[in-house]
């Protein structure tokens, strides 16, 4: 006969046994001791994200702030915008930058940098969102099915959209091959086109859109925007600080507009792909 100990041993009563012993190894188990590690490191760099969050935010408020107070005292005669920089613009906008507007040549001359560091967010912006929605082929196949099951674009909006679209995109064309003799140009022509393209891929679909915005048009056309703006404009540095008088002035204060207007369309469109349906 079995020993009642043993079986009581083998059903581990009275604290003790194997089943206790198995029991007690799998708590302390490697993969147990990892796992609360685990949360308790990320629990630190969550405190310590918040920390940096909120220290950084309040400096940058502070920055701002400090900055706003040595600003000189608004209307006061000593102030620069209203002497020697309006004069300066005003009267030497043309012969400087080669622009017919001088709100062009302030826009991609004067302030140059400070247009190529916007498009610079622009494009950063839009690789953050395709770095951060991007779908994998699984989700689009599932989105692709669930888009087929869906009902038609109502009729009112399809219709509107295609008498609509022809018109908007050749207003942006007009705006963005006269940005150089007129205020604005880039940015608005930009932003026309994108909507424009936008509005035809919500009354045609994207998959109509997808014929000829494809992945590798997208990515051509927002990284040679801002390459070409990048090299047009140190070539209109370099003439104006050696002094070289030349006729491209107005042809390159062009380019660059176009380009400007390249990086807006591509990532007002990249947003909307993406956060619709995580793909081109």
């Amino acid at each position: 006969m079995i020993d009642k100990s043993f079986l009581r041993w083998l059903d581990g009563e009275e604290g003790y046994g194997l089943n206790t012993e198995l029991k007690d190894n799998k708590v302390n188990s490697p993969a147990k001791k990892s796992k609360a590690d685990e949360k308790e490191q990320l629990s630190r760099f969550n405190k310590i994200y918040g920390g940096l969050a909120v220290a950084i935010s309040v400096l940058m408020v502070v920055i701002l702030c400090v900055s706003i107070i040595t600003f000189p005292t608004y209307g006061s005669v000593s102030n620069p915008a209203n002497n020697e920089v309006v004069e300066r613009y005003v009267g030497s906008a043309h012969d400087e930058t080669g622009a017919e507007n001088v709100i062009a040549g302030m826009i991609l001359n004067y302030r140059g940098f400070d247009t190529f560091g916007e498009s610079c967010v622009l494009f950063l912006a839009v690789c953050c969102v395709m770095q951060l929605l991007w779908a994998t082929d699984d989700k689009i196949k599932a989105e692709g099915e669930k888009s087929k099951r869906e009902a038609k674009p109502d009729l009112i909006l399809s219709t509107c959209g295609k008498l609509i679209v022809p018109f908007v995109l050749v207003f942006g064309i007009c705006i963005l091959f006269n940005g150089h003799i007129s205020p604005g140009g880039g940015f608005s022509g930009g932003s026309v086109l994108g909507a424009s393209v936008i509005l035809f891929a919500v009354t045609y679909g994207s998959k109509a859109t997808g014929r000829f915005f494809t992945k590798r048009v997208f990515n051509i056309i927002r990284i040679s925007g801002l390459m070409i703006y990048a090299i047009m404009f140190g070539v209109y540095i370099y003439q104006g600080a050696n002094g070289i008088q030349s006729d491209l002035a107005h042809y390159i204060v062009l380019v660059i507009d176009l380009a400007v207007g390249l990086v807006v369309m591509s990532t007002m469109y990249g947003f909307y792909s993406f956060y619709t349906k995580g793909d081109l």
